[in-house]
């Protein structure tokens, strides 16, 4: 029978016992509750006596609900009391002392009486077994499962057990089969490498007893047999032993040998040994180096085209053939190399011996100037060599690595670059330091020489370095330059500059670069020098508005005075052109005095500048029209005051006011013809000419934006265009730089 088959009969009886255990429970309520008179009795008894004291009902319900407390009370009565107590209760006076007790006792302690409880429903009770019934076919399916867990797990932990003891007694039956192996191996080695000795032992005793007896009765010539082969016999055997230890140590020797020869290569810094046309030039660290030296060989025997300033068809021809004939003999002549070890400095001692017999001594590396002057001389004219061509000791002269020439005599080239360098050195520049743009190096060796040669006169490397080449030189526009003042600058006129830069006059910024050359010097020279001069600071200019005057005027109440200061900077000047300042140190020598200008109205006037350097805030002077640009500008031909804006299509277009103002003048004005002139205070006036048609008048006031004409052609004009002027003080200055500000 199974468990769960065994579990639920035990569950079966159990529920059948209960009823039977829950049997006298319920008949002792029963009694309880017989005993306990009906509320109506007590209602009736109530009505009739009307003088029952709340005492007695209190006992009497104490007495009905809680009867295990009376039975606990006797419990705890001696047995002779509770005799006693017995026989006086049957009588009625000990009734009522028992009553009287009991009252007292209720009086002096209180007892709650709980409410019974109700029976539940049988919707409780079903609800209560399918609880019940849910649970137990939970746990019943636990336990199957934990059961045939537990089943399914035991078989395989056997399995497994079993497996690992087969695996470990296979594993130890492998290892005491590979370990017997093993011992025999070494005692079959051991053996043949003792045989020898033991055989020669054997064998000894009886060479011994031989070698006796032929002394004692044989000849000499059998003593001497026995000793030769007593010595045979001997060099056999130890030849087997040796035979047999290098088996072992041959093996061994080569593994060090070759860890050794690894180690000492790793890290080692190698050598190439160069031969070249079958003349032996040295070591040399890598292949690199003969490449530069095998260039700067060819780059010494033709002619580079920077050493020709303006080539003809001629010399173009000698350089093919010379570059021809150079890049045929480098194609002849084939490097043959030789790897080699560097000998370290400080070798360790287990490699001093092999440093020694196979290390090259680093110093006998070669750079590529000492292997180009050894390559230059394997090919050249010699009694084995009579086809080559003949070299000479020069100083080559080589400019950003580019061969330009070599001449015999070095310290004259120096010279020679030295005084180009010191053309540039003004007086008072003795601490300014002058070099050349271009890296120059001037290298002594072996150089070709005669007619097809690279060795030339001082003066023709002379010509070469003072020629121009092609090339752009730019100039960065600063504040304050003009196109005037910037050809001045570069030493340039100025139909050059307006050449060169078109727009140089009608538009014109800090921070622009124009063009100002279009070669430069090959040799460029750069000088850098520290400068001091004063300069100007600028004042500022305040307004301050008086609400009692209309807007347009304007008062200076203090004057503005600019003030002084020392600067010292840096400059940078390549070929004698400023090419960067850097400032280093200002100091002050007269502080400024600010102007304030009294102004009409509550709304500053937007023309007048910020400070003396006569720059106003962006968007003070508007466009005075509604398209178009500037051409000309101002001075853009001879008594040109100011500057033309015209379109295509621009008669009868609107002229606008630039800003705000008060009209002075509207009227035909001479060559102006039709013209408006509006003063915005502060000194500044605007003029709008040769108009058709004028929409203002003498005293109006205008604001920015305003229409004052319509654009024309009157008076001097040769076609429809807008004449616009601004005056300062009365005197015309270039707008442009106010209407893009």
């Amino acid at each position: 029978m199974s468990r769960r088959k065994r579990r639920r009969g035990a569950d079966n009886r159990a529920q059948d016992g209960a009823p039977e255990q829950n049997a006298p429970n319920k008949q002792t309520e029963q009694a309880q509750d017989s005993a306990r008179p009906p509320a109506n009795a007590e209602q009736a008894a109530d009505s009739q006596l009307h003088i029952e004291p709340p005492v007695q009902e209190l006992s009497k319900a104490v007495s009905d609900i809680q009867p295990n407390e009376k039975t606990s009370d006797a419990a705890d009565t001696p047995a002779g009391e509770t005799e006693k107590a017995g026989s006086t209760a049957g009588t009625p006076d000990g009734q009522k002392k028992a009553s009287a007790g009991e009252d007292e006792k209720i009086l002096e302690k209180p007892v709650w009486v709980e409410r019974p409880q109700r029976e539940p429903g049988p919707f409780v009770r079903a609800v209560h077994n399918l609880f019940a019934r849910c649970v137990n076919a939970v746990y019943d399916y636990g336990y199957f499962v934990g059961i045939q867990l537990l089943r399914s797990t035991r078989g395989k932990r056997r399995r497994l057990v079993h497996s690992m003891r087969s695996w470990r007694e296979a594993a130890a039956a492998r290892r005491a089969k590979k370990t017997f192996r093993f011992r025999r191996y070494m005692r079959k080695s051991w053996n043949e490498l003792i045989a020898p000795f033991t055989e020669l032992r054997a064998h000894y005793r009886d060479y011994l007893k031989a070698l006796s007896n032929a002394r004692r009765y044989g000849t000499t010539s059998e003593t001497s047999a026995i000793y030769f082969r007593i010595a045979g016999f001997t060099f056999s055997r130890l030849w087997r032993i040796l035979k047999t230890l290098l088996n072992y140590a041959a093996p061994i020797a080569a593994c060090v040998v070759c860890v050794l020869t690894i180690q000492y290569f790793t890290g080692r810094t190698l050598a190439l040994r160069v031969e070249y046309n079958g003349i032996d030039l040295g070591y040399i660290s890598s292949e690199s180096v003969f490449t530069q030296a095998e260039n700067d060989m060819k780059a010494r025997m033709r002619l580079d085209d920077v050493l020709v300033a303006d080539p003809t068809q001629q010399d173009f021809a000698a350089q093919g053939q010379q570059t021809q004939n150079a890049q045929m003999q480098a194609n002849l002549i084939r490097p043959v190399y030789q790897m080699e070890a560097v000998r370290e400095e400080e070798p360790t001692a287990l490699y001093a011996w092999v440093d020694r017999l196979l290390g090259v001594p680093r110093v006998e590396l070669s750079d590529a100037d000492t292997l180009t002057n050894r390559m230059i001389q394997a090919v050249s004219k010699s009694e084995n060599n009579p086809d080559g061509f003949a070299v000479e000791e020069a100083a080559g002269l080589y400019i950003d690595g580019t061969y330009i020439g070599a001449v015999k005599d070095g310290r004259a080239l120096l010279q020679l670059l030295y005084d180009m360098q010191e053309q540039y050195r003004e007086p008072g520049d003795e601490d300014a330091d002058i070099s050349f743009v271009k890296k120059i190096q001037i290298r002594e060796g072996l150089y070709p020489s005669g007619e097809s040669g690279s060795i030339r006169p001082l003066e023709e490397i002379e010509e070469i370095l003072n020629k121009e080449e092609r090339g752009k030189k730019m100039y960065t526009v600063i504040e304050g330059d003009t196109p005037i003042i910037i050809a001045a600058k570069n030493g340039i006129s100025l139909e050059d500059l307006i050449a060169m830069n078109p727009d140089v006059e009608t538009s014109l910024f800090p921070g622009d670069e124009l063009l100002i050359a279009n070669s430069v010097p090959y040799l460029g020279v750069k000088v850098t020098k520290t400068i001091r001069y004063e300069e100007d600071i600028e004042y500022t200019i305040t307004q301050e508005t008086n609400p009692e005057e209309n807007i347009g005027y304007t008062h200076t109440i203090q004057k503005g005075e600019k003030g002084l200061r020392e600067v010292t900077a840096e400059i940078v000047m390549i070929d004698g052109i400023e090419t960067e300042r850097n400032i280093t140190n200002r100091t002050v020598i007269k502080e400024p005095v600010n102007q304030i200008i009294e102004v009409g109205g509550n709304k500053p006037l937007m023309t007048i500048p910020r400070d003396s350097t006569g720059t106003t805030a962006p968007g003070a002077w508007a466009w005075p029209t509604v398209a178009g640009s500037i051409n000309p500008g101002f001075r853009g031909y001879w008594g040109h005051t100011g500057s033309d804006i015209s379109w295509s299509g621009c008669y009868g277009s609107p002229a606008l006011a630039s800003a705000d103002g008060t009209v002075v003048a509207a009227g035909w004005g001479g060559a102006y013809g039709y013209r408006v002139i509006i003063d915005h205070g502060g000194g500044y006036q605007t003029v709008y000419a040769h108009c058709s048609a004028l929409y203002v008048q003498a005293g109006q006031q205008v604001s920015q934006g305003d229409t004052i004409a319509a654009i024309g052609q009157t008076g001097n004009a040769t076609g429809p265009h807008l004449h616009f002027e601004i005056r300062i003080n009365g005197t015309p200055v270039d707008a442009a730089p106010y209407l893009y500000s």
